[in-house]
């Protein structure tokens, strides 16, 4: 029953890492998708899929996608999100698809 709990332990603990370099990485992809308004952010979180939430604080409609990398390389998926103004979308890719959240690119 330790063992169990140490396990356990260990894999919260490896998943509060990993989600804190994704926060890091959303900063500083933040400012390389200089084409997607501040008003229109992402919020990742991570479960079994690498997840990010979208919200549009801007007055007006945008289109977004989801910016990740796999192993080093960018991977954008054919996703584009439109969202009205205070719309909030939800999207997420594989962790065999993708390992890190970058940013918001237009679409």
């Amino acid at each position: 029953m330790k063992r169990i709990t140490r396990v356990i332990g260990a894999a919260a603990a490896g998943l509060v890492l990993a989600g804190a370099a994704q926060v890091s990485a959303q900063a500083a992809g933040a400012g390389a998708s200089a084409a997607v308004p501040t008003c229109v952010t992402g919020k990742p979180f991570l479960l079994v899929t690498v997840g990010v939430e979208i919200t549009n604080g801007c007055s007006t409609t945008q289109r977004v996608n989801a910016e990740y990398t796999k192993g080093g390389k960018t991977f954008i998926p054919d996703k584009c999100h439109v969202l009205a103004p205070g719309e909030k979308v939800v999207t997420s890719e594989a962790i065999w698809s993708a390992d890190r959240y970058v940013g918001l690119v237009p679409c």
